[in-house]
């Protein structure tokens, strides 16, 4: 039995070498994935985008294919540091000198065909971070003012003439849903340029201040008149107004009349041809002016009584 037993074995080992033997010397068709590295010294930075590798399709005797796979440094350096500032690289040239290959391989494809290498001195600059993080919030809630990111700016690498068009790095879109309360977390920043900026920071912390709106009603705002001639007087009919802000419940529960500012320019008054002047409100950050009463204010202009 023991003896059967090692035949059959001999004869699988057998039967498998005599199979790979047969299909190996078939053809076949390869595709490689080359990866590119670039090798650039401290004062220079790619002006333009490189592959990050090269497609190769070969066609070839399956034991040829095996030994590239095995034998070969499938590895890409480019070494712009003794390069022009633009260089054209025949990708196919590489191919044939990488791989080594024999005459009865061929090529069927390379993608690129080319490589365009263009570079630059490295500059640096520091620009603000773009807030791309959105909230959907419940009915009846409002966000407090602008987002707060943390750090709001980063200091950007790369080469001149790239660096000097980028105004600002964005954060990756993010949407959150639901929202009735403050909102922090982190978010990265949206890896764009990757193989020609380098950045001091790859994340940033967000800040979203969200209140339930409510709406508060301020009554006998004084109505203050700027740059009154000396000579002159102006009453006012009438004197105070009442207003109606909507805003942060939070904000507004310590709001007082002394943080509204209601005034209207003397030279309003100068040029009014309709016997009324509409005030200018000025409410504080993050409030909504609703409705003023009364909305137009009519006037006296006397003449001031000299002592």
């Amino acid at each position: 039995m023991g003896k059967n037993i090692g035949i059959i074995i001999l004869s699988f080992f057998f039967a498998l070498i005599l199979w790979l033997y047969i299909n190996l010397n078939q053809s076949y068709s390869l595709d490689l994935s080359i990866p590119v590295n670039i090798n650039s010294s401290k004062s220079q930075a790619l002006a333009e985008e490189i592959p990050n590798s090269i497609d190769v399709k070969i066609n070839g005797r399956g034991w040829d294919l095996i030994n590239i796979l095995i034998s070969k440094n499938l590895e890409y350096d480019i070494d712009i540091t003794k390069m022009k500032k633009d260089t054209r690289i025949i990708t196919e040239q590489f191919v044939n000198e990488r791989l080594k290959l024999q005459s009865n391989i061929s090529v069927i494809s390379i993608n690129p065909d080319t490589i365009q290498i263009s570079f630059d001195k490295v500059s640096e600059k520091k620009v603000p971070v773009r807030n791309n993080v959105a909230l959907n919030l419940k009915e009846g809630y409002s966000i407090i003012g602008d987002p707060v990111l943390t750090p709001d700016s980063v200091t950007i690498q790369g080469a001149s003439n790239l660096i000097n068009k980028i105004k600002f790095i964005p954060t990756e879109s993010k949407i959150l849903s639901n929202i009735n309360s403050d909102v922090r977390g982190e978010i990265k920043l949206k890896d764009t340029l990757q193989n020609l900026l380098k950045t001091d920071i790859s994340k940033v912390n967000y800040y979203f201040q969200v209140q339930l709106l409510a709406e508060k009603n301020i009554d006998d705002i004084e109505v203050r008149i700027l740059n009154i001639p000396d000579d002159k007087e102006v009453l006012l009919i009438p004197p105070k107004i009442n207003v109606s802000i909507r805003g942060g419940v939070d904000e507004l529960t310590g709001l007082s009349s002394g943080e509204l500012s209601v005034n209207i320019p003397y030279k309003d008054i100068e040029d009014d041809t309709l016997g009324y002047v509409v005030p200018e409100i000025i409410v504080p950050e993050n409030m909504t002016l609703l409705k003023s009463q009364p909305e137009k204010l009519q006037y006296i202009v006397k003449k001031k009584q000299e002592n």
